[in-house]
């Protein structure tokens, strides 16, 4: 288990990781206390020794305040809206109440709260109230913005508003490539909301929130790369960062960005993009397992488990509660739900059976045979990655293979299955046949 596991949900270049890595730093510097300090000991503690108990609570947390939206992106965190309210959770926003008591909770320990989920937060004034009332509690606050149907004169309030970190979601530089992906978004408008915010922020005299810029890689809007730098230093944000977004397997083809060596300047002076969330392969053992290298040695990897579990909780705008924002679209997927808990009840919950057997799955100690249908973990990537590179002739760290073949002990049977027919136990994960 490596001491450091600073796991992103999106993949980007070397530079972009870090801009992202370093917003989480500035919340840690700004907000820490001695009780805080103490509980991330407990949890780091716990996480890297793969403890299905955790001694702390979760520091990060993210909240849904609404997960209605004015836009129709393509995959958005729930990939198809139309099952949130056919079959699923419904539309709606989060109650008064329920928010304050999570963050009265919560906030002893929690250094940042993302105040997002799949819907627009500015969509409700009493958004501002909700930023306010979590940043007197001395917690960083992050919302995740399309800004399209933003109003100007709301500017100067949303600096006041105590935020911290705005993210602005704006996936292009012009509107013919805008549109594609934002779909039902305004293109200008936006452009015209982020010089308003900043504007503000100069009249003011403030220098939060920080806004960011995020522009996701597509294979349709990556040549515009080099234009949006340039808008943003126009624009005046504090940061542009260009990000591969997680692809659901049916529409990798159409919108994956190309790779590095297929576009020369795609992340020019930002370095190579990693090949996946928690996964660390060099460029020339992905070559080899591409087929267009050849190597008398097997390629190496490298994966690191996931930390949600231990460093994060998400709550969907009815209450219902998720280790984090995949599985959002059916109530189903709970883990639980926020009913104003004391703390003692919240802690029978943290480190209850289901927390605990997901935190033995997420440190691959569950066979994936036994990994139930019923939570979200199961049908995650994570869990599975090394099994599948294992099951490719990747060679992992001798301690992370020797728990695999703990776990399933059939595995060296199972590569040599793949090899024979390409058949994995993980072929509902990744799409496969």
């Amino acid at each position: 288990m490596k001491v450091l596991n600073f796991v992103l949900a999106t993949t980007g270049p070397t530079l972009t990781n870090l801009k992202i890595l370093s917003r989480y730093a500035f919340s840690a510097v700004r907000h820490m206390t001695p009780r805080r300090l103490s509980n991330i000991v407990k949890v780091e503690w716990a996480r890297v020794r793969g403890n299905e108990r955790v001694g702390g609570w979760p520091y990060i947390l993210k909240v849904e305040s609404t997960n209605v939206c004015n836009q129709r992106c393509p995959f958005c965190l729930d990939r198809d809206r139309s099952k949130i309210d056919d079959d699923g959770r419904g539309f709606g926003r989060m109650h008064e109440d329920c928010y304050k008591k999570a963050i009265d909770l919560l906030a002893p320990t929690a250094l940042r709260l993302n105040l997002y989920g799949s819907g627009e937060p500015v969509l409700y004034d009493d958004i501002y109230d909700w930023i306010r009332f979590a940043a007197d509690r001395n917690i960083g606050v992050t919302i995740s913005c399309n800004l399209s149907v933003f109003k100007p004169e709301n500017a100067e309030r949303l600096v006041l508003s105590g935020l911290e970190h705005l993210i602005v979601s704006c996936h292009g530089a012009s509107p013919e490539t805008y549109s594609k992906y934002n779909v039902n978004g305004d293109f200008w408008r936006t452009i015209e909301n982020m010089k308003a915010i900043c504007a503000a922020k100069k009249r003011l005299g403030k220098r939060l929130p920080f806004v960011d810029w995020q522009f996701l890689r597509f294979s349709h809007n990556q040549h515009e790369i080099p234009k949006a730098r340039e808008m943003a230093k126009d624009i005046g944000v504090n940061a542009i960062r260009f990000i591969n977004p997680n692809i659901p397997p049916e529409h990798k083809e159409e919108w994956r960005p190309r790779r590095d060596d297929e576009l020369q300047d795609a992340n020019r002076g930002e370095g190579k993009v990693q090949a996946s969330p928690g996964v660390k392969i060099s460029a020339g053992d992905q070559a080899a397992a591409r087929g267009e290298a050849v190597t008398a040695k097997a390629p190496k990897a490298d994966v690191q488990a996931c930390s949600w579990l231990y460093r994060s909780m998400f709550i969907n705008w009815d209450g219902g509660i998720l280790p984090c924002c995949d599985g959002t679209t059916e109530p189903t997927n709970d883990l639980g739900t926020f009913t104003s808990q004391t703390p003692e009840e919240f802690e029978a919950f943290w480190n209850g059976p289901t927390y605990r057997y997901l935190r033995n799955v997420a440190n691959f100690k569950v066979p994936r045979e036994k990994m139930d249908p019923a939570f979200t973990c199961s049908h995650c990537i994570k869990p599975h990655m090394p099994y599948l590179l294992y099951e490719r002739g990747f060679q992992l760290p001798a301690k992370l293979e020797q728990r695999l073949r703990a776990t399933e002990p059939d595995l060296p049977e199972k590569r040599q299955r793949w090899r024979d027919e390409k058949v994995s136990l993980s072929s509902k994960v990744v799409g496969e046949r």
